[in-house]
């Protein structure tokens, strides 16, 4: 079973939070909603225990599954950034049952060999970079993350290998090859950045193609918007969050 993190009382109702590639703080600024709901952050190939692991979408999903399972027969929400938003829609659409809701925050949905190319050709050098602990130190710093979560990233970073950053980018889910997805009828909230890329973009017009799909897009921000624009987005998940799970949400705002 994939190793996780769980904050919260497990008498609340569960949200699993999955991370982006490589970054297992992803959420660091929503940790917040542990006063309401039991959050399990699993550790995802790339990140944390599992640093070294490549990225294998049936693996994780499989993987995913059993902690799920292991949870209680009760449905859970999903909330998912980046590569976890990718893995959040993938989950959705094999077994909307076991979900009450989920929320894909900048899930990149139509990748295609030009898109993916660079970042694939790139992965020997991103993956050397992350061994400069001064480099990581000031990434962690510009994501808001705490003394712990720094030194837990520079910790990971190092086992980054050129195998393990380019599985992220070569594994990209792309929507077309998922039908299932239009036929999901849980509650669904999409998000992206307004200084995102056009892919980014165009990914969000995809998913809202399911009626049941909200689509928002937060102007200014960029692609790490759960960590540098938390002030704007956490009112809206929270908002969201307790309209379907039944829970008192203390910033009384609906989402636009």
């Amino acid at each position: 079973m994939l190793h996780y993190d769980e904050y919260g009382d497990r008498r609340q109702p569960t949200i699993l939070l999955l991370h982006g590639a490589g970054a297992l703080d992803t959420f660091c600024q929503q940790y917040g909603l542990a006063d309401r709901y039991r959050l399990i952050v699993p550790h995802l190939p790339g990140a944390g225990q599992a640093a070294e692991v490549a990225y294998d979408p049936a693996q994780t999903i499989r993987a995913l599954w059993t902690l799920i399972e292991s949870l209680g027969e009760e449905p859970i929400g999903v909330i998912g950034h980046s590569l976890g938003g990718q893995l959040a829609v993938m989950l959705v659409s094999q077994r909307p049952e076991r979900f009450r809701f989920a929320v894909f925050l900048s899930a990149w949905v139509n990748p295609t060999p030009k898109s993916v190319r660079p970042y694939v050709a790139l992965s020997g050098l991103a993956a050397k970079m992350l061994r400069w602990q001064w480099l990581v130190r000031l990434q962690a710093r510009y994501w808001h993350y705490t003394a712990a979560q720094a030194d837990a990233m520079v910790h990971d970073a190092r086992k980054m290998t050129p195998k393990v950053y380019r599985s992220f980018f070569a594994n990209t889910l792309r929507l077309a090859d998922l039908p299932a997805y239009q036929r999901v009828e849980t509650p669904m909230l999409a998000v992206c950045g307004g200084r995102e890329t056009r892919d980014m973009r165009a990914s969000l017009t995809l998913l809202g193609q399911n009626p049941r799909c909200r689509t928002m897009m937060l102007p200014g921000a960029g692609h790490d918007f759960p960590m540098r624009q938390a002030h704007k987005l956490n009112p809206i998940l929270e908002a969201f969050a307790a309209s379907v799970m039944n829970v008192s949400d203390r910033s009384s705002r609906e989402v636009p």
